[in-house]
């Protein structure tokens, strides 16, 4: 069983670990990590529209199944932010990231209707695209792509809001 660490909205531990699956309580926030992978290949900033590795959503996932989005996942009871990007993207793509080449994108708070929300940390690095191909878990990935950055940001646009999606405007500007 995987166990998240509860916080308050700005960020405060509330000393309540809990079974990642467990109802959240009004107030109670969790934080979340997602990773944009550029490939290495792609351009430099400012000289051509960059390469993404993007997944497609399991079939049966809770949450946008089917849909394309970025890798990612809840940070563990106890574990770092860059620890948890790491880890998400090794299990679901098989691809080790050196924690020199992460960097932190940016960093906001998803509110949801019911009280409860996410302190997302969105990560960003640069990697090779496997040579034999994506080796993915199938219980979370249904399929892996290499697309250009106008077809990512239109895929995940129809799940994420305008503040999100200028957010990785800026990725791909200095990415």
């Amino acid at each position: 069983m995987e166990y998240i660490d509860i916080f308050t909205r700005d960020g405060q531990y509330t000393g309540v670990t809990r079974p990642k699956h467990d109802p959240k309580k009004r107030g109670e926030y969790y934080r979340h990590v997602l990773v944009i992978m550029k490939t290495t290949d792609s351009p430099v900033p400012g000289e051509g529209e960059g390469l993404y590795i993007v997944q497609q959503r399991s079939l049966k996932a809770r949450f946008y199944p089917g849909m394309w989005d970025m890798t990612g996942g809840a940070v563990m009871a106890g574990e770092l932010q860059e620890a948890a990007a790491i880890r998400e993207v090794k299990e679901e793509l098989d691809i080790t990231i050196l924690p020199e080449k992460l960097k932190l994108g940016f960093e906001r708070i998803v509110d949801w209707d019911d009280g409860t929300g996410l302190l997302l940390s969105v990560f960003m690095c640069r990697v090779d695209v496997p040579e034999n191909g994506f080796k993915f878990d199938p219980h979370e990935v249904n399929d892996v792509k290499v697309m250009p950055f106008h077809e990512f940001l239109y895929h995940v646009s129809d799940h994420n809001d305008e503040d999100f999606c200028n957010g990785l405007k800026e990725i791909e500007k200095k990415l």
